[in-house]
């Protein structure tokens, strides 16, 4: 089993060249969620390289980490004086173990993991939580329970908008209000999932 898991991880891996960063950035992309099952896909030193190259193009970039200090430190950017703060995380890395004591370099889904961050993004004083979430199943065109369960967890402890994606297809999105634990109310955003963008492998 286990030799059929690694059979079918390697058929899986996907990689992309520089440029492609480059074109990305060229169409006004700025920030990058690097959070998602192929994040493992050529190990740790695929994962710095990947960093390393999206810091020489300029792009900035949250989900994935080259150290605890840097997982720990959220990204804010300031739109038009308003303050953004970026966080993401993936339901895996393929059956791709990441190695122990190097937990920092994806961000999993755990919830414990999930509410440090929130935590960190808070103390950051910004106006907007905002969280990509890897999930889902590939071609189902409707969320499931655990992606709802996920997402009013993420609203009920700060996030503000939710930009989901892994279905490869287009999920519904809703904007509603919530009650929060204090009583007060916020509008929230979710998106199920965005559909493809642009993949090619090599």
């Amino acid at each position: 089993m286990q030799e059929r898991i690694e059979a079918i991880a390697d058929i899986l891996h996907l990689t992309h060249q520089q440029n492609f960063g480059v074109a990305v950035k060229n169409i006004g992309i700025d920030v990058l969620s690097t959070a998602n099952n192929h994040s493992m896909d050529k190990g740790s030193s695929g994962v710095i390289s990947t960093l390393d190259a999206l810091d020489e193009i300029g792009i900035d970039h949250t989900g994935t980490y080259r150290s605890e200090e840097e997982q720990n430190t959220i990204l804010v950017k300031e739109v038009n004086g308003i303050r953004i703060a970026f966080l993401a995380f993936t339901y895996g890395t393929n059956g791709i173990p990441v190695p122990e004591g190097k937990e920092y370099l994806v961000n999993l889904i755990d919830e414990d993991l999930i509410l440090e961050q929130i935590n960190l993004a808070k103390e950051q004083n910004v106006d907007v939580i905002c969280a990509s979430m890897h999930w889902g199943v590939e071609y189902v065109q409707k969320q499931n329970s655990e992606q709802e369960r996920l997402a009013n967890l993420l609203f009920e402890n700060g996030v503000d908008i939710i930009i989901g994606n892994h279905p490869h297809v287009v999920e519904p999105m809703e904007k509603r209000t919530i009650t929060l634990a204090d009583g007060t109310e916020k509008e929230v955003f979710v998106v199920y999932a965005l559909r493809k963008f642009h993949i090619r492998t090599s």
